[in-house]
């Protein structure tokens, strides 16, 4: 009896020594979930540390794109900027001929301050502004850097290029379609003086300036950045797409569309 009594006693110790261990195991478990959970939170935040980064290098492609940029059309919309000389553009532009950026196209313009605004058509070439008159003939209005020259935003050092590279502290906001175009919404802030150029009097004042970017949603393949700069772009990659500004009341909208495409530019004494 003693003896089947000790056989008892030790099977039930190493029961419970099995259970012992069984609890351990169900601890460890519960220890691998909390880190599993820990795990999760760490990937959150290197999601959200991925989409700032992804943000810099989207706006550094776009900036390289953009600067070997020779032709495309835009849409420029302006709202209480009072300062402006043109309220609105439609225009093609080119920079295909180095040093002379051109343009042709509409504008709803006027040639000082004080003048009230009419819409004709335009035409920018060897730095001078014409208008067209009724006589179907261009007359020059005088330098186009004094009133408007909508062909700076290809100037690779001071135009729209330079304006993408400077953006700061870009974040991703989203994505939307924008003139049936799929882009990445990113926004930022901009220093007045280096968005001035491009949309003239809006910088006046200095500080910096809220921004927003719309840039072609691309795959990483075909970015840019294999392309030698002194190389046209062929008008793919992640081009912008869209820019706004806001100043105090006032906002101008840039609308970009048919990069690379070929645009003529007639002569302006026919």
């Amino acid at each position: 009896m003693s003896a089947s009594l000790a056989i008892l006693v030790a099977a039930s110790l190493f029961a419970m020594v099995l259970t012992g261990c069984g609890s351990k195991s169900s601890t460890g478990t519960s220890s691998t979930t909390s880190t599993a959970g820990a795990s999760g939170t760490a990937a959150t935040t290197a999601t959200s540390a991925g989409q700032t980064t992804d943000a810099s290098k989207l706006v550094a492609e776009s900036a390289k794109t953009t600067q070997t940029l020779r032709s495309v059309h835009i849409v420029l919309a302006a709202t209480n900027l009072p300062k402006l000389a043109v309220s609105s553009v439609n225009a093609d532009v080119t920079s295909q001929e180095q040093g002379n950026g051109q343009a042709v196209g509409d504008a709803n313009f006027r040639a000082t301050p004080d003048a009230p605004f009419v819409d004709t058509q335009f035409l920018v070439t060897n730095k001078t502004y014409y208008t067209k008159g009724a006589d179907g003939k261009y007359n020059s209005v005088g330098p186009s850097q004094k009133i408007y020259d909508p062909a700076v935003i290809l100037d690779k050092d001071k135009g729209l290029a330079n304006v993408i590279k400077n953006v700061q502290n870009p974040k991703v906001d989203g994505k939307e379609t924008v003139d049936g175009v799929a882009t990445v919404k990113v926004s930022g802030t901009i220093d007045a003086s280096v968005i001035d150029p491009v949309i003239p009097t809006l910088g006046q004042g200095g500080g910096t300036l809220p921004i927003t970017l719309w840039i072609a949603d691309v795959p990483p393949a075909a970015t840019t950045t294999s392309i030698p700069s002194d190389q046209p772009s062929p008008g793919t990659g992640p081009n912008l797409v869209r820019m706004s500004a806001t100043k105090d009341q006032g906002s101008v909208e840039v609308t970009l569309s048919n990069w690379a495409k070929p645009v003529t530019i007639p002569s302006p004494t026919g």
